[in-house]
């Protein structure tokens, strides 16, 4: 297969990020130097420009995030700490919505089952009305955290011809003893992102990736990203190319 070409974000998003309904996507890199939720919000943004139909909800596990604060802020999206979101009359049509539910931080379990129930009402919601996307900040959380292993195999294995997407994103794709990521989420995705990795083993979860490219080229081209690139995979060309490097700063407004 010939070499991937290289676009900048604009230009892939516009020209070559060919996102249907339905169709799931995977962004796997280290967190901090990969910049996995920059991407998928930025991606987000042209899919909702195209779709407006679609009112994507972003599951967020995290107490404190400001990336995903202020692309929640920039998107319209109407932050929300439970399912059903109440409506405002200041918001009344939101372009999506960010789940993030307030945890007490000084009681694990408890803060568990809040984010299980309210994720997982929030997907069938979302299995109920499309099209849709429902956005798993931390696949690997869901799954090994809050016991929702059953729940997502059902979205990624019988919802992309009705209209539900899962994207999902994951800094250890090759999970961990005893947890791991089924097989199901490699072979779903249309769309896959992946950032270079230094660990091979999660190199290795690369080559389950069922796609018509040869999974050492995979290996070779993610070694040689730069830090904040991407090398892109849609399955059904197969095709793929380098969305390159872009600093997260440009996004999001520097803290205050």
């Amino acid at each position: 297969m010939a070499m991937p070409e290289h676009y900048d974000l604009d230009t892939f998003r516009a020209r070559h990020f060919d996102y249907r309904p339905g169709h799931h996507l995977a962004v796997f890199g280290p967190t901090q130097i990969s910049g996995k939720s920059t991407l998928s919000f930025a991606l987000l943004e042209h899919v909702i420009s195209a779709y407006p139909e679609i009112r994507p909800v972003v599951l967020n596990m995290k107490h404190r995030d400001r990336v995903v604060a202020a692309w929640t802020k920039r998107l319209g999206f109407q932050e929300t700490p439970g399912w059903p979101p109440q409506r405002r009359l200041t918001q009344w049509n939101p372009a999506g919505y960010t789940l993030w539910p307030r945890q007490t931080l000084s009681d694990t379990e408890w803060d568990n089952a809040l984010l299980e129930r309210e994720f997982k009402k929030a997907i069938i919601h979302n299995r109920k009305r499309t099209p849709s996307i429902t956005v798993a900040n931390e696949l690997y959380g869901l799954l090994a955290e809050l016991n929702m292993r059953t729940q997502l195999i059902a979205v990624v294995t019988r919802d992309s011809i009705a209209g539900h997407g899962l994207w999902f994103e994951s800094q250890k794709p090759s999970g961990t003893q005893g947890i791991s990521i089924p097989g199901f989420f490699f072979n779903s995705a249309e769309h896959m992102f992946l950032a270079k990795d230094g660990e091979q083993r999660n190199r290795q979860r690369y080559s389950e990736i069922a796609c018509g490219i040869d999974a050492a080229a995979i290996e070779r081209e993610t070694l040689r990203l730069d830090p904040f690139s991407w090398l892109y995979i849609r399955r059904s060309g197969p095709q793929w190319c380098v969305v390159d490097a872009y600093s997260p700063e440009l996004a999001i407004p520097a803290p205050m």
